[in-house]
């Protein structure tokens, strides 16, 4: 390995320390009262998770509090299942010019009055505070969104795969890097997301972002900036259990249109520490020449993708020790969303043929 080899190498490495430099939970309400708040709960053939997410909210409402569960034309027992734990149910109908996502959490926004919204994915875990501790923030940001990336709980061995995406969507979003909150983000996260109503209709709400699968960052533009945070270790969620195409078809669906809305900078670091972890171990022909420093870099790099993985989820010791195959995989899904959004092409989603980008 030449000094240039170790420099870009190191480099990149330092980058993802500072790019993932601390996470950043809910600050808890302490307050007894608060203002009502509307939960939106957009639904497509989530029977598998909902008596979950909706028994836990549930459990966090106030007097003048909404529960909404709009269901996205289900072909499962969803809104059955929904109703027998306590919440509304709003159905939908389908519309030209929108996406499913969007449509949902417009429909329930005009179901509701509280001013206060809440939208949160159905295979989210929220923690048992989170109605308290997410209006609180709202009523202290109201031009902005509030966001909250869950923790990744990953139950079976392909799951792994998403590791990478969930770190790189948490540098990506500028909101935990060394810089703290000298970065304003411009980006917010899907699974969890509040506004407040007054706000959410001055920037035309999901009609907006009506086309748009990364609705969350059309949102975040649009109102001028986002407050992010993390979840762990309370508010998590099961993004693919359903097998290794949903894994691959939901980031390709996507991750391009992720990284194009991330600022440039923050996208070339983010870059250059993928580059570090994919080839810099073995630069210049470092193994076969210098084997101890080899693996010294090797475990450099496992170690630091097992510590920011479980700064985004549960990520196995075996899948730090492999990092260059969880690379791999990384590099190749993201290769295959942007092709696929550069030609136009379709892939599955829940039941339906969706378009990226």
């Amino acid at each position: 390995m030449t000094s240039v080899d170790l420099a870009v190498f190191s480099t990149g490495w330092l980058l993802g320390w500072l790019l993932l430099w601390r996470t950043r939970p809910l600050p808890t309400v302490t307050h007894p009262e608060r203002e009502p708040i509307a939960t939106i709960i957009p639904a497509r053939n989530e029977a598998r998770s909902i008596g979950a997410v909706v028994d836990r909210i549930v459990a966090q409402l106030r007097p003048g509090d909404e529960l909404v569960v709009v269901d996205d034309q289900s072909d499962d027992d969803t809104a059955v299942l929904a109703r027998g734990h306590g919440a509304q149910v709003v159905p939908t109908e389908p519309a030209s010019g929108w996406l499913g996502k969007p449509h949902a959490c417009w429909h329930g926004a005009h179901a509701t009055a509280a001013p206060t919204l809440l939208f949160i994915d159905a295979d989210v875990r929220p923690s048992t505070q989170l109605l308290d501790d997410i209006a609180g923030v709202a009523l202290a940001h109201p031009d902005v969104v509030v966001s909250v990336q869950p923790w990744h709980r990953t139950e079976r061995w392909y799951e792994q795969a998403s590791l990478l995406f969930n770190v790189t969507a948490l540098m990506g979003s500028g909101a935990f890097t060394v810089l703290g909150e000298r970065v304003h983000p411009t980006v917010a996260f899907g699974p969890v997301l509040a506004m407040r109503r007054r706000r959410y209709d001055e920037v035309g709400g999901h009609a907006a972002v009506r086309d748009r699968h990364t609705e969350d960052i059309g949102l975040a533009r649009l109102a001028g900036g986002a407050v992010l945070f993390t979840g762990r270790p309370d508010t998590t969620f099961r993004m693919y259990p359903d097998g290794w195409r949903q894994l691959v078809d939901g980031w390709t669906r996507t991750i391009a249109t992720g990284f194009r809305s991330t600022r440039w900078w923050v996208a070339l670091a983010v870059i250059w520490w993928i580059a570090a972890l994919a080839g810099g171990w073995f630069a210049g022909g470092l193994p076969a020449h210098d084997p101890l420093r080899a693996g010294i870099v090797y475990l450099l790099c496992a170690l630091q993708c097992g510590v920011l993985g479980r700064r985004a989820g549960s990520i196995h010791p075996l899948t730090a020790a492999l990092f260059p195959v969880a690379v791999a995989v990384f590099v190749l899904i993201v290769a295959r969303s942007f092709v696929v959004a550069a030609l136009g092409r379709e892939v599955p989603w829940k039941g339906r043929r969706v378009r990226p980008g």
